[in-house]
């Protein structure tokens, strides 16, 4: 099964709180995907939690190897003007930031592009709301907040595409 992982999903991975374990999970099975966005606002996450003193220089460093390391175990949706189109619309029909809005249309084009239903994962509320208003099935918030939705349908770039790997250890 395929699973696309929002940048705020994916930086638990990298950053222990709370639903690091159920992302950790999640990217051990199936098959992971993401945008290329993803890869610049995690690093963005990870860099401003240190700033701020949630650790230190070298555990940034460490987080941002990991990262790197990571990256070709992911399929990664590129940003394309199909994506781009259909996030400029999703922020006339949603309140989303531009980034939520681009994770959003790269999941819905993936699930085009499959033509099987991909489990949307994230842990922010607003996009959350908006995946759920367009069709897809999210997984990560909180069980009261959970909505089964319909199944959608789904061009990731076959260049893109990465094997599932199920090398998402325990770490850093």
């Amino acid at each position: 099964m395929t699973r696309y992982f929002d940048a705020s999903a994916l930086v638990k991975r990298y950053v222990r709180e709370a639903g690091s374990s159920t992302v950790r999970r999640l990217l051990a099975s199936g098959t992971p995907a993401t945008s290329r966005l993803s890869e610049v606002e995690v690093a963005s996450a990870i860099a401003r939690r240190a700033r701020e003193g949630a650790f230190a220089a070298s555990r940034r460093d460490r987080m941002t190897a990991a990262l790197d390391g990571d990256l070709p175990a992911l399929a990664v949706v590129e940003m394309i003007p199909e994506i781009t189109a259909e996030a400029r619309a999703l922020l006339v029909r949603h309140p989303l930031r531009a980034g939520d809005a681009i994770q959003l249309a790269s999941c819905l084009y993936l699930q085009r592009e499959l033509r099987e239903a991909v489990p949307f994962v994230a842990f922010d509320q607003r996009l959350s709301d908006a995946a759920r208003a367009e069709g897809l099935t999210v997984v990560g918030m909180p069980a009261a907040r959970r909505e089964q939705s319909s199944r959608g349908r789904g061009v990731l770039d076959s260049a893109t595409r990465r094997s599932p790997s199920p090398k998402f250890e325990n770490r850093p």
